[in-house]
């Protein structure tokens, strides 16, 4: 439990890839942000396999030149596609075409259709685009100047200051599921890393009380800010980032080579 505690919190934690020196992090965020939208509306208007797994090229060629580990990019970009292929299973055996597998399990006649692999395998892939995309944007700008960027862009401060709040007490959250799970195996040592019904039911017991410890720990914090004048009007204005050259010929350079492999 400690190391899936662990583990989502380097998933959240992108402060120090957005900090490298590369390509993407040098781009102001606005134009970053117009190039991933029109990658993502572009990439839907894509039928073709062959022609969607080529513009897959460019994600993972933006992340090389970025200087991101392709490890903790891949971490970051294979739960949602992974689920997206998991529910779009029964398109495999729904959808009208030219069969390609045939199993009887009992009175139920299962047959894949070639139809239906394509519209499983497009699906599936254009999840991993979009998401993959999103990743890179949020990895590559960190989530203080995604912030600013939502605020020059006129997104409401409620929203603004929801994503700002929910970021950083998350940490303070893993902390103290870290703490609680700590007092816990100090009391009850276990050698064996095994996931049981007990395992279960203490994670139950420690998220009860860390959904305790949190609220009221929120109402301390609400009421300590407000004490001190907090409004979030005045806490989420951001001035517009500066273009320079090298946004407009980053801008053009992606959405041509793009457009010209989606066409060809």
């Amino acid at each position: 439990m400690r190391d899936l505690v662990e583990g989502a919190e380097s998933l959240v934690y992108i402060e120090d890839l957005s900090g490298k020196k590369g390509l993407l992090q040098s781009i102001n965020p606005i134009v970053k942000l117009f190039v991933v939208v029109f990658m993502i509306v572009a990439s839907l208007f894509v039928s073709s396999i062959s022609y969607l797994l080529t513009i897959c090229i460019i994600p993972l060629a933006l992340v090389v030149a970025s200087r991101i580990p392709l490890r903790q990019f891949a971490s970051r970009t294979v739960l949602i596609p992974g689920f997206a292929a998991v529910i779009s299973l029964p398109v495999l055996f729904l959808t009208v075409g030219q069969p390609v597998f045939t199993s009887s399990v009992g009175t139920w006649t299962l047959t894949v259709t070639l139809d239906g692999v394509q519209r499983f395998l497009l699906f599936t892939i254009r999840v991993w685009f979009c998401v993959a995309s999103l990743s890179l944007l949020i990895l590559s700008t960190g989530f203080e100047r995604t912030l600013r960027l939502l605020s020059s862009l006129k997104v409401p401060p409620v929203v603004v200051q929801l994503f700002s709040l929910t970021y950083r007490y998350f940490f303070v959250s893993v902390h103290e599921a870290q703490s609680f799970l700590m007092a816990k195996e100090a009391r009850t040592y276990i050698r064996k890393r095994t996931i049981n019904f007990q395992t279960l039911k203490d994670l139950g017991s420690i998220l009860a009380a860390l959904f305790i410890r949190t609220y009221e720990r929120s109402e301390r914090v609400y009421m300590a800010m407000k004490s001190r004048g907090f409004e979030i009007e005045n806490s989420s204005k951001a001035s517009t980032p500066r273009f320079r050259f090298r946004d407009f010929l980053f801008a053009a350079t992606s959405i041509t080579m793009f457009s010209l492999i989606a066409l060809l």
